[in-house]
């Protein structure tokens, strides 16, 4: 039975977005997808590939947004010119078409929403929990949120705002910070993240004790981080333009790329092995360096 807040509208726009992620993913799996000859020898394994989902895909696409369009009242009129078809031929096509259903429109509106969120970047909806639901019906939008809180309460939060257990787990975790490896994909290796347990949001907030520790935690990280990695320098910042939570990066200079404004604009990425893997090693210096201060103690 129909939700009752789920209009006609609402699960015809449910199952478009549907569609349209069912699309994306495929397409974005094949960008990377190796190529290769058929069995037969006489083609390409890629672009069969490609072609059958076009096949299959797009005219599913193209009835999933008629029906979106017809739940919305648009006329035969404006439909038909823009599918290639006149009005009588699209209404003909299309008229009889069943209304949507979907077994659990609540489920498929969840998923939608944690799978946009998982995948966002950049765009202002990458704040928000229900970038798809709050098109729906009486459900309202949600102010945005802080990702950093957010991540740490088990909600879906962008690849970029990292996850609850970073690659290699917390080097650091004393209730006041944590320290872990930053995102794999957006850094690279051996790049450290700081975060304040305490929600607040920049230095102009931060406690006297907290900001004393926050120093000798950052003097204590760099040089492991340095021997670890081989990095001649570390660059510390914060902004906390990406949420409004206190944290600080620590990004070791270990690619090829130019000191200075070129490294900070573009300072690499890596995959989640070789974030582990630095883990491991900053884990193995920090242990070493914490030996050799209470030996000199």
């Amino acid at each position: 039975m129909r939700p009752a807040h789920f209009s006609e509208q609402d699960l015809a726009r449910l199952a478009l977005s549907a569609q349209l992620k069912d699309l994306s993913e495929e397409l974005r799996l094949a960008v990377a997808e190796p190529d290769g000859p058929t069995a037969d020898g006489s083609g390409s394994v890629l672009a069969e590939r490609l072609l059958r989902l076009l096949d299959d895909g797009v005219p599913a696409l193209q009835d999933a947004l008629v029906a979106h369009l017809r739940a919305r009242d648009i006329p035969w009129a404006w439909i038909g010119p823009r599918t290639g078809l006149g009005q009588d031929d699209a209404r003909a096509r299309w008229g009889r078409s069943e209304p949507v259903h979907l077994a659990d429109a609540r489920g498929t509106a969840a998923a939608l929403d944690e799978w946009y969120v998982r995948h966002a970047q950049l765009e202002p909806l990458a704040h928000v929990s229900n970038p798809v639901s709050r098109l729906l019906g009486d459900i309202e939008g949600d102010p945005q949120r802080c990702l950093i809180c957010a991540k740490y309460a088990g909600e879906a939060v962008p690849a970029w705002a990292g996850r609850p257990q970073p690659p290699g787990g917390h080097l650091i975790d004393d209730g006041t910070w944590r320290v872990g490896h930053g995102p794999a994909g957006f850094w690279p290796r051996g790049t450290l993240l700081i975060e304040s347990h305490r929600h607040f949001l920049g230095h102009a907030e931060i406690s006297p004790d907290e900001a004393t520790s926050l120093a000798l935690l950052i003097r204590r990280l760099t040089d492991p981080l340095k021997e670890a990695t081989g990095a001649p320098r570390v660059h510390v910042w914060s902004n906390m333009e990406g949420t409004p939570h206190f944290h600080t990066w620590m990004v070791p200079r270990v690619t090829a790329v130019p000191s200075g404004r070129h490294f900070i604009a573009n300072p690499g990425y890596c995959t989640a092995v070789e974030a582990e893997e630095a883990v491991h090693a900053i884990r193995k210096a920090l242990e070493s360096h914490a030996g050799t201060e209470a030996d000199a103690s």
